[in-house]
């Protein structure tokens, strides 16, 4: 799995900025209506901004935050935003196995927007003592068979406990007085 995964990065293109990446679920969940059905589905957030490349040659003599120096940018200028969208697995699809891909011919449903407007500092934000955990879910998302899950949970209950006791260095959108500047 380590080979494929090295291979993969070796590669694939990797994006110019946090805006014109796509981000991926990594495990199923099923989709359970009113009436109970339930749909295996995975889910993505595909960019309206389109897909930049940027050259890996020069990858090492980019400052060390310019991802967050660009998406800073872009927020000051206008909102991000990203389409939501929701393959729907079929029969015999691997479902409780993050590391199987599912056929490219899924079908896919566009189902909302995120939009990003603004960035705040994580010191005092509002995210900064809670944990992402992938079991909390709202009504009509279950989890899948995957025992990633259950896993991920534990890990990120530990690293919150951890995070909670240090006392860490400021972010550098914190540190920069420009950065700082180009938040709304």
């Amino acid at each position: 799995m380590t080979r494929a995964f090295l291979r993969w990065q070796q590669d694939t293109p990797l994006s110019t900025s946090f805006a014109n990446e796509t981000y991926y679920s990594i495990n199923a969940f099923r989709f359970i209506d009113d009436a109970g059905k339930a749909w295996m589905v995975r889910w993505s957030f595909e960019p309206e901004t389109p897909f930049e490349a940027i050259d890996k040659a020069t990858l090492a003599a980019q400052p060390a935050n310019f991802l967050f120096d660009d998406v800073i940018a872009r927020l000051a200028r206008n909102p991000l935003r990203w389409r939501l969208i929701v393959t729907i697995a079929e029969p015999g699809d691997p479902t409780g196995d993050a590391t199987q891909m599912w056929p490219k011919d899924r079908r896919r449903i566009d189902v909302g927007t995120l939009v990003i407007d603004r960035a705040l500092v994580e010191e005092n934000g509002d995210c900064r003592n809670i944990t992402f955990d992938p079991l909390i879910l709202p009504s009509g998302i279950a989890p899948s068979d995957d025992p990633l899950l259950p896993a991920r949970s534990g890990a990120y209950a530990s690293s919150l406990a951890r995070r909670d006791g240090e006392h860490g260095q400021p972010s550098a959108l914190a540190r920069d007085p420009q950065a700082r500047k180009a938040l709304p």
